[in-house]
């Protein structure tokens, strides 16, 4: 229950009280019904009690509960099939139980480091605000911080409509762009409004730079000694695509470089949680770009959402990912209901505030370039 999804989890459970009900053939019909019963009701009692946990003391205690729940049950099974027990082996049962849980938490970040497999519990730190990498960027990469919060909480919002690891996408979100910490100023959403440094560079270095990010996102992950799963999200949620802005900047310039040289190296998603951070990634700066541009088809941004959604799929990014048509209209929806809403509740504030008169004189915001999209 704690390192896989909760109904695969309950079905091997289950699976495995039935079969040791099966097994234990050495004694008599009643005895494997009553191993059986035991094992089936501990496997929801587990489900309904270790889904949500969300600290190692709530683990501790739900843990120690789920010890007692066996205990009572396996005593009342024996009251109801009228086999003879002690009441004095109850105090030890549950003392067991204590000693039991203790051991299952001391275990566990041992079992995480050593299967390289993620309890929610591990999630859950990953993405608190004191992890010493988030800090970092929240500090010195403000924009990349509170950009990787939005994609965090739209993730979220999928995961949880497709059935998948809500905890898992959070945190995927929160580090897939740390790499931007080596040279923050170089990506739009931390330049607030300031100069565009790539106005000044050749278009093959500014692609330099920001294709580096995902290596450079990549050794800082293990730098942090950050889990596998979590360094998937850095090194494929750009899969192998272009810098088309600055591969078409540079062919006017009349240079001829290889469109190898403004690709990112991959390798492509490989799951449907980095395959789905790349659309959430890649839809939400398109929208906030034409947010930001003053464009009035943000009220509406379904064709946006579409026409990127689409381009990732006829680019064969999702080509190793098993998204279905079914999962595909789930996230363009959610993502129009989540962005819609953030988008448009900007938009009116900002028609308010300049339909107010201590607002009259201000200047109307400037539109964003092709080229702060795509120094993304």
């Amino acid at each position: 229950y704690l390192t896989l999804p909760a109904h695969l989890a309950l079905q091997l459970v289950l699976g495995g009280a039935i079969l040791g009900g099966l097994v234990v053939t050495g004694f008599s019909t009643l005895h494997v019904l009553l191993v059986a019963l035991m094992g089936i009701l501990s496997a929801f009692g587990g489900y309904f009690l270790l889904i949500g946990v969300h600290s190692r003391g709530h683990l501790w205690k739900q843990l120690f509960l789920l010890g007692v729940l066996q205990t009572l049950t396996g005593l009342s099974l024996r009251w109801a099939f009228n086999i003879s027990f002690s009441a004095e082996i109850l105090i030890p049962l549950i003392l067991g139980s204590a000693l039991w849980s203790s051991l299952v938490i001391a275990a566990l970040p041992l079992l995480e480091d050593t299967f390289d497999v993620l309890s929610p519990l591990r999630l859950m730190e990953l993405s608190h605000p004191s992890n010493p990498l988030l800090k970092r960027l929240q500090m010195e990469a403000a924009g990349t911080y509170h950009h990787s919060l939005m994609l965090g909480t739209l993730a979220e919002a999928v995961a949880d409509k497709l059935g998948m690891n809500a905890n898992l996408l959070k945190a995927g979100a929160y580090f897939h762009d740390i790499g931007k910490l080596r040279r923050p100023d170089f990506f739009v959403e931390n330049q607030m409004g300031g100069e565009n440094v790539h106005d000044e560079l050749k278009p093959s270095l500014s692609a330099l730079v920001i294709i580096a990010h995902v290596r450079e996102g990549l050794e800082l992950a293990h730098e942090y000694h950050l889990p596998r799963v979590i360094r998937s999200f850095i090194a494929e949620h750009h899969g192998t695509t272009a810098l088309a802005y600055f591969l078409r900047k540079a062919r006017n310039m009349g240079l001829t470089i290889p469109r190898e040289q403004f690709c990112y190296p991959g390798p492509k998603p490989q799951s449907r949680e980095t395959g789905l951070m790349m659309l959430v990634d890649s839809v939400e700066a398109a929208v906030r770009a034409e947010s930001r541009a003053g464009s009035e088809s943000i009220l509406d941004v379904r064709d946006t959402i579409n026409r990127v959604i689409d381009s990732k799929i006829t680019e064969g990014q999702l080509d190793d990912v098993d998204f279905t048509l079914r999962d595909l209209s789930v996230i363009r929806e959610t993502l129009l209901s989540a962005l819609r809403t953030v988008y448009h509740t900007r938009k009116v504030k900002e028609i308010q505030e300049k339909e107010s008169p201590q607002h009259t004189t201000e200047k109307q915001e400037d539109d964003v370039s092709e080229a702060s999209v795509a120094s993304r």
